[in-house]
């Protein structure tokens, strides 16, 4: 039996095989995949009804959420919305040690919806794109309901230059 980790990484896979697919197998695999979700939340909103119902039911239910995978399948369906800001930001302070000991700065500027905005310097201390991807990658991986994250240009600054350093010509 595979654990909630592998099924999570067959699930991103076979994602990303079917991104690769030609237009009409994605569509109808996205169409079909938005039934089942919808079938499975019906049933789920039902019996998440029925346990609030009930004393018991409802102190079962919070005990469930403790769990990543009941947690995981009521995030992923709609029926509890986490603070999604609060999950990048924990992923975030998890991976700094490994950007630091790799002399990589980053920073999250905001996270929208199931976007994350993140700012990488740019210049001689910018990171190579692939290591920028693997990075994001892993925050898209590691936060449930996380759809993009995109990277926000660095704003150039300005730099005072005062006149009397310049010269014209060798030194």
């Amino acid at each position: 039996m595979e654990s909630f980790d592998e099924l999570a990484a067959r699930v991103d896979q076979l994602r990303d095989q079917v991104s690769h697919s030609d237009e009409s197998t994605q569509t109808l695999l996205r169409e079909t995949i938005e039934a089942i979700t919808e079938f499975n939340r019906r049933g789920l909103i039902t019996l998440v009804q029925m346990l609030r119902e009930d004393e018991r039911g409802g102190e079962v239910l919070y005990e469930a959420v403790e769990h990543p995978e009941v947690m995981a399948l009521f995030v992923s369906h709609g029926i509890i919305r986490t603070d999604r800001t609060l999950d990048v930001l924990q992923v975030f302070e998890q991976i700094r040690p490994h950007l630091i000991a790799s002399s990589i700065d980053m920073s999250v500027e905001e996270v929208r919806d199931d976007i994350a905005y993140v700012k990488f310097p740019s210049g001689c201390s910018a990171p190579d794109q692939q290591t920028k991807d693997e990075i994001m990658g892993v925050l898209k991986q590691r936060v449930t309901g996380l759809r993009e994250v995109v990277e926000v240009a660095d704003e150039p600054s300005t730099a005072f230059v005062a006149v009397d350093t310049l010269r014209v010509g060798p030194p």
